[in-house]
């Protein structure tokens, strides 16, 4: 009843909040990529492949430097965590959506490989009103292609943020955001559930606690360093992280 009642107020909702997105599209704040090589080593030890799949989160739009961004704090709280060498790979691209995440896997070469794959997308699922028997179709169809390529990698799913609390969106665009990414995280949370070696982590990013990049969109350096903290050691609790 709780998921027909929020579906019905995306719906209700959308009219306004489409004038309020076409609007925001026009005069938001426009953050480049990270810069930096998208390839690196983190830490000493036993090696660990790390390949990071997504969207800006991945991209590190707004970090500055690719080390400052997701995957590479991550990679960096990761090798900590298990007292290891992180060979990291980052491919993400501001914008992406799932489609365009699953024509990423087939850019890669066959040798290419993962032993923990960390994936961010969604966001620009919401925006782009995708709908939810699509998201669900893509992400059976990204799990069974990464299953493929490469078998004995643990993913990570960072969940969908909660958008009602993003800074940048104002109301009610703000709060259909919100429901919309809530719809999609439910249905990648159940999908992931089912799958041996994949976890599914919440994202709880919130302007009162956390930094925001000065697009309102995107956490800043400094809290995706919490964040990749927190990744590494959710990973490494729900005994993934032991065995990779």
């Amino acid at each position: 009843m709780k998921i027909i009642l929020k579906r019905l107020g995306f719906w209700l909702l959308l009219p306004v909040s489409a004038v309020q997105g076409l609007w925001l599209r026009r005069t938001a704040v426009r953050l480049p990529e990270a810069t930096g090589d998208r390839s690196g080593v983190c830490g000493q030890g036993e090696t660990l492949h790390l390949l990071a799949l997504g969207d800006s989160i991945i991209a590190g739009v707004g970090t500055g430097t690719i080390e400052q961004s997701l995957p590479v704090q991550f990679a960096v709280a990761l090798s900590k965590v298990r007292m290891c060498s992180v060979q990291w790979k980052v491919k993400g691209a501001n914008g992406a959506d799932i489609s365009d995440l699953r024509h990423s896997i087939d850019q890669f070469h066959s040798g290419q490989q993962a032993d923990v794959i960390l994936i961010s997308i969604g966001v620009n699922d919401v925006t782009g009103l995708s709908s939810t028997s699509y998201w669900r179709f893509q992400l059976d169809q990204l799990m069974l292609e990464l299953r493929k390529r490469w078998p004995q990698a643990n993913v990570i799913f960072a969940g969908l943020p909660p958008m009602d609390q993003f800074p940048l969106p104002p109301q009610p665009l703000r709060f259909t955001l919100g429901l919309r990414a809530a719809t999609l995280d439910n249905i990648a949370a159940g999908i992931i559930s089912r799958q041996t070696g994949m976890l599914h982590i919440p994202t709880d990013i919130s302007p009162l606690e956390h930094d925001f990049c000065e697009d309102g969109f995107h956490p800043s350096a400094e809290s995706c360093g919490n964040w990749g903290r927190e990744l590494a050691q959710r990973f490494e609790a729900d005994n993934l992280g032991s065995k990779v």
